[in-house]
């Protein structure tokens, strides 16, 4: 009874913490000078429909390129599978980010399919890799955001400001890769833990520490490095397509310098799919450089449609599985 008042109560802060942004996006909207609800219908014309497949084919090949740098994690902790069989499960967890609680409920997913297809040495590798790999997909988005700032905008007194936020998660990032790849620092946190957490708390934090010493390796390091830096710029670049879609025409910068610091927010468990935090911040970093809020909204979801068609290849393929067992 106590877990269902718990889940309860989460559920309603997420509600809460999706339904206010939204208030405030839609606010704005209507508030804006000449508003008129034909706005939104004029945004789109039939020229609309050529960067909007080129948008799809980006978030495609993301995802063939983002499915390789898991199976080069997995492969690290000894649960080896065919790639093409790794796709399945990958596009699985996509449709399954849509309906599930949060943004992590597709990773939860493909943890489960891979129990459920392994043995019981499975899980911990499957849950570490896919952790490290959304844990490096944030990490290198950061980077993405910090790089293109220092580079076209840490001159500009209006935008150095944003440079802080990437500054200081680009930080905490590295913090939290040394807590997990360094064993000095490890042992240091283990015997903090000791004194704060029980005793089974410790024991899975070293177990999980040490499934992450697999990837002190500068090789991996390499090819994941590069398999991210496609891997995110082709979804930074739906955004872009998303955008011209809508005749909305700004330099592809903006987007690598906004867009990282969007997708972070969103991929938070605080909202209901990442709504609400998304739009109100994408609305607010975009409207300083002349963006009207409502094309940086539909941008956005644009963009949230597209990642929802391509999921649906997920669909087809969970619904095959289950016809075949």
């Amino acid at each position: 009874m106590k877990q269902r008042v718990k889940s309860a109560l989460i559920f309603c802060a997420k509600l809460l913490v999706t339904l206010v942004p939204c208030y405030f996006v839609y606010n704005k909207i209507v508030c804006a000078p000449g508003w008129d609800t034909g706005d939104i219908w004029d945004l789109f014309t039939v020229s609309s429909v050529a960067p909007f497949l080129v948008a799809l084919a980006c978030l495609l090949i993301s995802n063939f390129t983002g499915c390789l740098q898991w199976k080069l994690l997995l492969d690290k902790q000894n649960v080896h599978m065919g790639y093409w069989h790794l796709i399945k499960l990958y596009f699985v967890g996509l449709f399954f980010n849509n309906f599930m609680p949060g943004n992590v409920g597709g990773d939860v997913k493909k943890v489960y399919d891979i129990r459920m297809q392994g043995d019981q040495q499975t899980v911990g590798g499957g849950l570490t890799a896919t952790f490290f790999d959304r844990l490096f997909g944030l990490f290198f988005l950061n980077v993405l955001a910090l790089a293109v700032g220092a580079l076209f905008f840490i001159r500009d007194p209006d935008q150095r400001l944003f440079l802080l936020p990437s500054f200081w998660f680009f930080v905490a990032f590295c913090v939290l890769f040394a807590g997990l790849f360094s064993k000095r620092i490890g042992r240091i946190l283990a015997w903090i833990s000791n004194h704060i957490f029980p005793k089974s708390v410790q024991e899975r934090f070293l177990h999980f520490q040490k499934r992450f010493q697999y990837y002190r390796d500068w090789k991996l390091w390499l090819r994941i490095t590069v398999l991210s830096a496609v891997t995110q710029s082709l979804r930074v670049v739906v955004h872009f397509f998303c955008g011209i879609a809508i005749g909305l025409q700004i330099d592809v910068s903006w987007y690598f310098f906004f867009i990282p610091m969007v997708s972070v927010i969103s991929a938070l468990p605080i909202s209901i799919g990442g709504f609400g935090p998304r739009e109100l911040l994408a609305q607010s970093l975009f409207d300083r450089i002349g963006v009207p809020g409502l094309q940086s909204v539909v941008v956005q979801l644009l963009a949230y449609l597209v990642s929802l068609v391509v999921s649906l290849v997920g669909a087809v393929f969970f619904l095959t599985e289950k016809e075949k067992s």
